[in-house]
């Protein structure tokens, strides 16, 4: 077919094309990045479970987005709290593939925005519901609430900052790249679902023990890379300040990677620890994220170090705050993205600078831009957190859908709150009869059995990540006579104990098969 002249682009616009493209096809990365990350910090019983989450949101978000998702966060409306359908399917280009999409910051191919901002909806949903229900909830209420998050949670947050009729865009209020948007919404979302799952078994957390630290590095490695793309490509075109902004992304991850793990060394008795640096880098990310291109240009690489440094600092101090709250936050979603998303929002409200449309922060003498950055971040904190819950309350009423495992847990839980108040004003030996009578009561709850066999097992039939076996020596010194305990101690031969790879002989020792 001979080459028709209308088809062809503006060279501008082909470059910016190209260059969202390459920012584009660098997200992936940071989806199964997420993946491993996940999988390798939780226990092997639930890694499976965790490293398909991301992957099985991914296809529910495309359609998503394609169906409706994309129109109601960016059709122009005068609406300024929801898009409406206009762009649904989109039925925009249809006839026209070079239209455009265009903002203060650039413009691109609405095919090329369309795709890229698809990613950032499937990071930010991988970002939060494998975290939401580790170790104790269930997926299929999850996903019926994934689907009702995405269309009145993320759209309408994602249309206030980022669509040019937002109520919060023309209020000037920055997020260059999802501080709110994306980060703020994942971290009260999974605040939300974990408080109104409760507290994972104690069971559970005995002897914890991460599934693969390796997992880990790799995931953190693979986000690292993704994410040069995902804040770059908010420039919407490729200019030198593009450049600075991956090296600012770069910069900012270092900081806190550093700062966070000096920070554990000093509290965990000067031991290094592979997961206080992945945690360090990936709070450098997300804290430099709302600011990204307001604070970046070739004088102001400073301002990623500061950046990394306060939200190295704040952010590990609030991994402590789910203790001080009884919230188990499993994965830490909320310290390292919704506070991350917080600190990064403030800073950016005082060290702004005036490129991308911006007037500036407190550096730029536009002292206001700091109250228009708590604006955003109170309405997005609250709204986020208290729709969530009343949703999630609602589903888990539904007949089939209760939201975790061992649906009976929280109840036993308050049984056994109300048996403590009980024992400060009843008897001793009334005390005890209620507490053993609770224990047997828990010790036949079926509910329970499944939840501590593991998410892999209840939701994959079974299925695991990885496959070995494992020996646990544990020794208590009550069991040992003290004479016998300044002696060696003779362990009890291995009884019964058989393998894909071993056998116990007489003597209990394990010989390795021929």
């Amino acid at each position: 077919m001979p080459f028709d002249d209308r088809d062809a682009v503006g060279y501008r616009t082909s470059i910016n094309s190209l260059y969202m493209l390459f920012c584009t096809s660098l997200l992936p990365l940071v989806v199964i990045g997420i993946a491993f990350f996940y999988s390798g910090l939780t226990q092997r019983r639930s890694a499976l479970t965790m490293f398909a989450l991301p992957l099985i949101i991914t296809p529910m978000i495309v359609l998503d987005w394609y169906i409706w998702g994309y129109s109601l966060c960016y059709s122009a409306t005068d609406n300024g709290y929801i898009g409406n359908l206009s762009y649904a399917v989109l039925r925009q280009i249809k006839g026209t593939m070079k239209q455009e999409f265009t903002n203060k910051r650039g413009n691109v191919l609405v095919i090329n925005h369309f795709l890229f901002n698809m990613f950032f909806k499937i990071i930010c949903a991988a970002l939060t519901f494998p975290g939401c229900i580790a170790e104790r909830g269930r997926i299929l209420p999850m996903l019926l609430f994934l689907f009702i998050w995405s269309i009145i949670i993320y759209n309408p947050v994602t249309y206030w900052f980022w669509s040019d009729n937002g109520w919060l865009n023309k209020m000037d209020v920055l997020d260059f790249a999802g501080g709110n948007c994306v980060h703020i919404v994942s971290g009260f979302t999974a605040l939300a679902y974990s408080y109104i799952l409760g507290i994972r078994n104690p069971k559970i957390l005995y002897n914890y023990r991460h599934a693969n630290t390796g997992h880990i590095m790799i995931g953190t490695f693979l986000v690292f890379c993704g994410w040069c793309g995902f804040v770059a490509g908010c420039d919407f075109k490729f200019s030198f300040n593009s450049l600075f902004i991956i090296f600012s992304t770069i910069l900012a991850a270092s900081t806190s990677a550093i700062i966070w793990t000096a920070i554990d060394y000093i509290i965990c008795g000067k031991k290094f620890s592979m997961i206080s640096f992945s945690s360090g880098i990936m709070t450098g990310l997300v804290v430099f994220t709302p600011g990204g291109g307001y604070i970046t240009s070739d004088d102001e690489f400073w301002k990623p170090i500061v950046f990394g440094v306060v939200g190295a600092i704040l952010c590990n101090l609030a991994t402590r705050l789910k203790y001080y709250f009884g919230i188990d936050d499993a994965l830490d979603i909320f310290a390292i993205h919704g506070v991350a998303g917080i600190v990064g929002s403030l800073l950016t409200g005082i060290f702004a600078n005036k490129l991308y449309g911006s007037k500036g922060g407190w550096v730029e003498g536009h002292w206001k831009q700091f109250g228009f950055q708590l604006l955003g971040i109170v309405v997005t904190s609250a709204y986020v957190f208290v729709l969530t819950c009343f949703l999630l309350y609602i589903i888990d009423l539904i007949p089939g859908c209760h939201l975790r495992i061992d649906k009976n847990f929280n109840r036993r839980e308050r049984e056994k709150r109300k048996a403590r108040r009980l024992s400060e004003v009843v008897e001793t030996q009334q005390h005890e009869k209620i507490s053993d009578s609770s224990g047997e009561e828990e010790s036949l709850d079926h509910w329970e059995q499944m939840e501590l066999m593991g998410m892999d097992n209840y939701e994959f039939n079974g299925e695991y990540m990885t496959d070995y076996i494992e020996f646990i020596k544990v020794i208590s010194p009550e069991d040992y006579e003290e004479s016998i305990l300044k002696e060696e101690v003779i362990l009890p031969p291995i009884e019964n104990h058989s393998g894909n790879s071993f056998q116990t002989h007489q003597d209990g020792n394990l010989t390795k098969r021929e």
